[in-house]
């Protein structure tokens, strides 16, 4: 499903941070559950790409651990 054309949305983005910054580490897995580049995803949950997406706050970050 990996399509190196694929665009995510801003849904995705704030789903995949929250993912992210609530342990889900793995970025091979997250590229794959979204059909995108591992390099998208890490840029997009790192916050180099959709920097107008806000980032979960920490409060947020830690409730969901």
């Amino acid at each position: 499903m990996e399509n190196g054309r694929r665009k995510l949305t801003v849904e995705q983005v704030l789903e995949a941070r929250w993912r992210y910054m609530t342990g889900e580490r793995e970025l091979t897995k997250l590229s794959r559950d979204y059909g995108v580049s591992r390099d998208l995803i890490k840029s997009a949950v790192l916050g180099l790409t959709f920097k107008d997406v806000p980032t979960p706050p920490k409060r947020m970050q830690q409730l969901g651990r």
